[in-house]
């Protein structure tokens, strides 16, 4: 067994203690690359856990290869963060390997990942419901490499006995009640009696589907960014299914979606094409799309408590990162200048409620909802509107328009102008 990597280049071995992950330590050192050992505790097997680390520690000395460890504890992570252990430990450990490659202790990670783990993988993500992005299955991205890749299980452990490699076997590898474990040592194995070159056959699939992901990035519609959020032109669903569905993909990865997306949010988000406007999905991953003014919006979902506190024409007003001042004016501001008398002594500065009515300068009463449909105003931005009122009767949209009840005529004596601009939320 051989690989090929550059040796200018400073690399993290992520080094379990499993035999995989020790022959590539020790292909890495055969090449003469330079190496530090990676290694994790996640705490889910206790005392093993830790031995596995003084046993990787203890190779990593002797071969005097630096060692970089951290322990985590991925039993609390999962059950603080309502997630699977398996995910928990996945987090914790590349919130590691990210922090040694953003201080550029290392140069890349390399991964002991074999052709095994590649079929695996695209298993797990096909009946996952993943596209075609998830079943490229395992690839090589900045900053993770994947060296044993091309190589079956059956090979490690026989250059491992072959060669003298010490390694340790991980008992959690025998738990079906994982999902992986389930595959590789129930639903694999079955499907290799009708099927011996099963894993390989995988590996040719998943590199057919890498040609494809090319072709549609080749084709799709491009998202844009104004400020936090994410846009695509609703033309996009006009497309074919395919090209749309990967516009689509790729738009929620930009709005910073981190997990694979799966078919059906797309075949959701697709189906938008059939609903009104302002029709929206809230989508796991904390993202919502939006249906709006010719344009699908991918935002980050926030939950932004009700507001309300009494009207002082010196006071501040911050929420949802917006901060609301008044100051004393001598001048008309369009949609920002009030007549300060005409505001009743009770107004308040709060959220918008159901029930609230509006009458801009020289217009109609109505909701103040179909005003601010009328003025193709996002949910997202209604969502972080304050507004000066009294009761359900609206006086100002602060930032926006000032109600007709407090416009400025030629009585006026004290004049009042809104201030917005980011601050704390």
């Amino acid at each position: 067994m051989k690989i090929e990597i550059d040796k200018h280049l400073h690399i993290g071995a992520a080094v379990s203690g499993g035999a995989d992950s020790m022959v590539l330590l020790t292909l890495l050192l055969d090449a003469g690359a330079k190496v530090s050992v990676v290694h994790v505790d996640h705490s889910i097997r206790g005392e093993a856990s830790a031995q596995d680390s003084a046993f990787v520690k203890e190779f990593s000395e002797k071969k005097s290869v630096p060692f970089l460890f951290r322990k985590v504890d991925a039993p609390s992570y999962a059950e603080e963060h309502g997630i699977s252990v398996e995910l928990a430990a996945r987090e914790l450990r590349y919130a590691f390997f990210e922090e040694l490659l953003t201080s550029k202790k290392v140069d890349v990670i390399a991964l002991a990942h074999h052709l095994d783990d590649q079929a695996e993988t695209v298993m797990m993500r096909f009946l996952r419901g993943s596209g075609v992005r998830g079943l490229r299955g395992i690839t090589d991205r900045k900053g993770y490499i994947h060296p044993l890749l091309g190589y079956p299980k059956c090979d490690i452990l026989a250059f491992a006995r072959q060669n003298g490699i010490p390694y340790r076997e991980d008992a959690t590898n025998t738990d079906s009640e994982y999902r992986r474990n389930f595959l590789r040592n129930e639903a694999l194995p079955l499907l290799k009696t009708r099927y011996p070159d099963l894993n390989a056959v995988i590996g040719r699939n998943a590199a057919i589907f890498r040609e494809l992901e090319e072709y549609l990035l080749s084709e799709i519609t491009p998202s844009y960014r104004e400020g936090a959020d994410v846009y695509l032109p609703v033309s996009v669903l006009e497309r074919h299914p395919a090209i749309a569905k990967k516009s689509i993909a790729e738009a929620v990865r930009s709005a910073g979606a981190q997990k694979d997306i799966e078919s059906v949010h797309l075949d959701a988000i697709y189906g938008l094409r059939e609903k009104n406007n302002g029709a929206r999905l809230n989508l796991p991953f904390n993202i919502d799309v939006i249906k709006e003014y010719g344009r699908l919006r991918f935002v980050f979902r926030e939950e932004l408590a009700p507001y309300e506190m009494p009207f002082s024409p010196d006071g501040r007003y911050d929420y949802a990162g917006t901060v609301y001042q008044f100051s004393e004016g001598n001048c008309i501001v369009p949609g920002r200048s009030f007549d300060r008398d005409k505001i009743p002594p009770d107004a308040v500065v709060r959220t918008r409620r159901t029930g609230d009515v509006f009458r801009r300068y020289k217009g109609a009463e109505k909701s103040l909802s179909d005003y601010l449909t009328d003025q193709k105003l996002p949910q997202t931005e209604r969502d972080r509107l304050l507004v000066l009122a009294c009761g359900s009767r609206i006086y100002a949209v602060l930032g926006h328009e000032i109600a007709e009840q407090a416009k400025i005529d030629k009585n006026t004596k004290n004049i009042l102008i809104v201030f917005c601009f980011k601050g704390e939320t």
